[in-house]
C-alpha cells in the first residue's frame, strides 16, 4: 500500500489497482490454437513456397490476431485511491487521465450479456456534462462500483468539512 502525504488532510491511499478481465482474450487464444494445429497439420504436406506462404500468412494472423489484442489488453490499468481514479493506457504513446472522486456526480454500472457471462462489466464514472470516464471490463464490477461509490462519498465528506474548517470557497 502506497500513502501519499497531502498537507494537513488524511493522506491518499491506494485502494485498488485492477486492469480489464482476460475475458477479451479468449478469442485471439483459440485463433492461435487455431493456427498453430492448422500450421502444424499443413507445413509437413506443403513443399517450398508454399510452405513459407502459408508460415507468413500464419505469422500474419497471429500478430494481428492475438498479439494487438495482448498488447490493447496488458497496456490499460486502473488505480483508484481515496481522492482519485488513474486511468492508463497505452504502451508506446501512453495516456494518463485523472478522476478526482470529489469531481464524480455518479458511478454507474453497465454490463452486457458476454460480461455477465465473464463475470466482468464497465463502471463509469459520470463526470457532469456529458462527460464520463470509463473501467472497461474490469473484474467484480459491482464491488467496484460500490467501492467508488463508497470513496466518492467520503471524499465529498471530507472535502466539504475541509472547506468549512478552512472557510475556503468551492470553485
Amino acid at each position: 500500500m502506497v500513502i501519499v502525504s497531502m498537507g494537513g488532510r488524511e493522506p491518499e491511499t491506494i485502494v485498488a489497482e485492477l486492469r480489464p478481465s482476460m475475458g477479451a482474450l479468449v478469442l485471439p487464444s483459440l485463433l492461435l490454437v487455431a493456427v498453430a494445429v492448422a500450421v502444424g497439420y499443413f507445413c509437413f504436406r506443403l513443399d517450398g513456397w508454399q510452405r513459407w506462404t502459408l508460415l507468413g500468412a500464419a505469422a500474419v494472423v497471429v500478430l494481428l490476431g492475438f498479439v494487438l489484442p495482448l498488447w490493447a489488453w496488458s497496456s490499460r490499468r486502473y488505480t483508484i485511491t481515496t481522492r482519485r481514479t488513474v486511468l492508463r493506457d497505452g504502451m508506446i504513446a501512453r495516456g494518463r487521465r485523472e478522476v478526482l472522486h470529489a469531481r464524480v456526480i455518479e458511478v454507474v454500472l453497465r454490463r452486457s450479456a458476454a460480461q455477465r457471462i465473464a463475470g466482468s462489466g464497465d463502471v463509469l464514472l459520470e463526470l457532469g456534462q456529458g462527460r464520463t470516464a470509463a473501467l472497461r471490463s474490469v473484474r467484480s464490477p459491482r464491488l467496484v462500483q460500490e467501492a467508488l461509490t463508497d470513496l466518492v462519498e467520503a471524499q465529498r465528506d471530507e472535502t466539504g468539512a475541509y472547506r468549512r474548517i478552512t472557510g475556503e470557497q468551492p470553485l
